[in-house]
């Protein structure tokens, strides 16, 4: 009975816990609606309304940095190095550190060192050692080690260029044999007189030839005009009254020459009167007068001569442009790049059409480079040698390779003199710690890599432990245009080529980042064609902001990590992970560009001014304890 009454009564106190539960939780829900709403729109609105003046300390929209960029084709940094050096010789925590190694006392060694008891053992019994008496001898010896560092590299191997063909239109007379007809009006007439009743005459000939015909026309204004006619096979009397004309059976196959003189004829006045002679020559005279005014009278010849002409026959000649020798490379492929027309050209005022299937070929040719690149130190080392080598790209249809990282290893030897005496060893010169241990404490290689460090905990991408970037790059392209003359990918020589104009301020400084060895080489693509031939070219690079990123991405993350770039369209140049960064032996990169960078803008002690540095203190400490 006890059992029947609970079960309910747990019933309904589970049914009211659950109604309770429900009420609690719509009002959660309603109180957390109503904190949503009064929120709603206060974030975007202060993104709007950000003023980084009232929230950034000391924050300016016009910062004096500006002054240290001046452009891409800037020659300097002077603003950047003078303000620079007036910051070092200026600034309190580097003076603390000049005085500390200059100015301040050396630090003391102890006179209980390893290496002071080491002195000090060897130097009591330095006259066994030098003078080899007693039971112990000893004797000195030559030791060396070899030491190899792995440096990566790139250059070109194979370089596409092209040639171009164009044609042109030229051509050249050739002689011709014509028949033309020539009028000799009255103006072209030589006429003189005998003296008697003779009037004598002659033309300058038009052209240089042979006569196959002639005719003559004569006319006189009186009409009473009676004369005997002779010249080149013709003896006629003129008839009184019209006008006189005959054809010349003698001209037939007389040859003339332009501007000389024709064989003479003769007019014989007839004009006389109850046979007084002198009447007849009064006409004469004026048959000459009339003549040579040629208004009273006049004589025109007419000829069909046999000459020779010059005709003009078009040419075309192909005129080729090549930036190289030809015999030096081999013909990939050939591409008509301007398609086949008709083209008309004038001369003398007569037109000729000259057609062709194409105006201008494109041959590529693959060439061996010039250029041996970053790779030109170690190649001329006759201690490096090349141990790997990778494609970097190749060409766009796969014929070879253009483009590649090399890995020389180069041999590094380092001797001292030790002197052994039973089984102990002693040193007798600086080097021979590291001949024998193989440890390099030299300066510049530890500096670049606590360098390189540090540069890599302050380039971050992402304000995240999880998306940290460090030494990320961009993407820069150059044109490399189709005839391979102006070549917007050089890696020096702005402004002394004329060509180079056509090139644009990215490129330019592009080509100045290359200079100070900033950038990595990722590949060639075609960027433009017409009619499915490549037109132009261009080249990826992924640049970054110092040399210490450019070493580390291309020997850590591509020489040692195989991490590769992308492709050329599109470069992969992100910063390399914590994970990657970690991966990357630091102590096997060769950082000598950017410490020979150090170098030339701060003096930093050598390794043999901090060896000498180091002995005056011992000899100091040696002295004191004497």
């Amino acid at each position: 009975m006890k059992r029947a009454i609970l079960m309910p009564v747990l019933a309904i106190a589970t049914t009211m816990a659950s109604v309770n539960a429900f009420a609690d939780a719509d009002a959660q829900y309603r109180a957390g609606a109503d904190f949503a709403r009064q929120v709603q729109g206060q974030g975007e609105s202060s993104l709007k309304n950000f003023n980084p003046s009232a929230s950034i300390p000391n924050y300016t929209a016009s910062p004096g940095e500006k002054k240290y960029y001046g452009g891409v084709t800037a020659t300097g940094d002077g603003a950047l190095k003078a303000d620079g050096t007036t910051g070092w010789t200026t600034n309190e925590a580097t003076k603390a550190v000049t005085d500390s190694f200059v100015n301040n006392p050396k630090e003391p060694i102890s006179p209980d060192a390893p290496f002071i008891k080491a002195s000090q053992d060897v130097q009591s019994r330095a006259d066994t050692i030098i003078g080899k008496t007693g039971q112990t001898q000893c004797e000195a010896q030559n030791i060396s080690r070899s030491e190899f560092t792995n440096y990566t590299c790139e250059r070109d191997l194979l370089v596409e260029q092209a040639c171009t063909r164009t044609a042109s239109i030229t051509g050249h007379y050739e002689n011709t044999t014509v028949t033309r007809t020539y009028t000799v009006p009255n103006s072209e007439f030589s006429y003189t007189y005998d003296g008697n009743k003779t009037v004598n005459f002659r033309f300058r000939a038009p052209a240089t030839g042979t006569v196959l015909s002639a005719s003559v026309a004569v006319h006189f204004n009186d009409r009473n005009m009676l004369y005997d006619f002779s010249w080149w096979g013709l003896n006629v009397s003129s008839v009184k009254g019209r006008d006189n004309g005959w054809t010349l059976p003698g001209a037939a196959g007389a040859a003339l020459t332009a501007g000389q003189y024709s064989p003479q004829g003769a007019m014989l006045n007839k004009n006389c009167l109850s046979g007084r002679q002198s009447r007849c020559q009064e006409y004469a005279r004026k048959t000459l007068s009339w003549m040579q005014g040629g208004s009273e009278a006049w004589m025109t010849a007419t000829l069909t001569m046999q000459v020779t002409d010059k005709k003009w026959v078009p040419d075309v000649v192909w005129n080729e442009s090549c930036p190289f020798s030809k015999s030096e490379g081999t013909l990939k492929k050939t591409e008509c790049i301007e398609p086949g027309s008709t083209k008309t050209v004038v001369v003398d005022g007569v037109s000729y059409p000259v057609t062709q299937a194409c105006w201008k070929y494109k041959d590529t040719y693959m060439t061996q480079a010039a250029d041996n690149g970053t790779c030109k130190t170690y190649m001329n080392n006759p201690a490096c040698t090349l141990a790997s080598r990778t494609c970097a790209f190749t060409a766009e249809d796969g014929s070879g390779c253009l483009h590649e990282y090399a890995t020389y290893s180069c041999e590094t030897r380092t001797s001292g003199q030790v002197m052994i005496c039973g089984g102990d060893t002693f040193c007798l010169d600086g080097d021979c710690e590291r001949a024998q241990n193989g440890k390099n404490n030299d300066f510049a290689p530890v500096v670049s890599a606590l360098a390189a460090l540090a540069a890599a905990g302050k380039d971050v991408a992402a304000i995240n432990s999880v998306n940290v970037r460090a030494f990320t790059g961009s993407a820069k392209f150059c044109k490399k245009f189709a005839a391979g003359f102006s070549s917007c990918c050089k890696d020096g020589g702005w402004g002394q080529d004329v060509g180079l104009a056509r090139c644009s301020s990215e490129e330019k400084a592009l080509g100045k980042a290359k200079e100070n060895k900033l950038t990595v080489s990722i590949g060639e693509f075609c960027s433009k064609k017409v009619l499915g031939v490549c037109l132009e070219k261009k080249r990826s690079y992924c640049q970054f902001d110092s040399k210490l990123a450019q070493i580390v991405q291309q020997q850590g993350r591509n020489g040692q990590l195989h991490i590769g770039f992308g492709k050329a369209s599109s470069p992969d140049c992100r910063g390399i992970t914590q994970t990657e960064l970690q991966q990357i032996n630091f102590e096997a990169l060769d950082f000598s560009n950017f410490f020979d960078d150090l170098q030339k803008n701060k003096k930093i002690p050598d390794n043999d001014t901090l060896t000498k540095r180091v002995r005056e203190e011992i000899a100091a400490q040696l002295k004191n304890k004497q």
